[in-house]
């Protein structure tokens, strides 16, 4: 959980940063982060929650994709703006961890969430040891 954690916490950081804006990476993250939720809700079994698992797969992907992409963009534009995190920022936040929470209590749970992260959280964590090496 720890791992999902930094993750959500890194997105709410960047979600003010964007591919052609800022706003656009704020809407992209908030749309993602709603689509995560929303595949998340209707889950009450370990069986509904493999046969969702590749969908869920792909969501934390584009969440990894959206943070490295957020972090480029922030280093190539460092002069710009931020945004501040909307109220709506917060709840989906406070609205995906209760998801993850409440699966976590479904048998192997919190196992298949974390097989579903695995990957893009090891992307995540090459991108930003290449990033430290670079600055070195």
């Amino acid at each position: 959980m720890n791992r999902l954690l930094l993750l959500c916490f890194i997105l709410a950081l960047l979600t003010g940063c964007g591919p052609r804006s800022l706003q656009d990476f704020a809407d992209e993250g908030e749309n993602v982060t709603l689509q995560l939720i929303q595949e998340l809700e209707p889950l009450q079994s370990r069986e509904e929650l493999l046969t969702a698992a590749p969908r869920i797969k792909q969501l934390f992907e584009q969440l990894v994709t959206l943070i490295i992409s957020a972090k480029e963009f922030r280093e190539k534009h460092p002069k710009a703006e931020s945004i501040a995190l909307s109220e709506r920022n917060h709840e989906l936040s406070e609205q995906l961890r209760f998801e993850l929470n409440r699966i976590y209590k479904i048998d192997e749970g919190r196992e298949i969430i974390e097989k579903c992260q695995n990957e893009a959280l090891n992307r995540l964590d090459a991108f930003t040891k290449k990033k430290l090496l670079e600055k070195k």
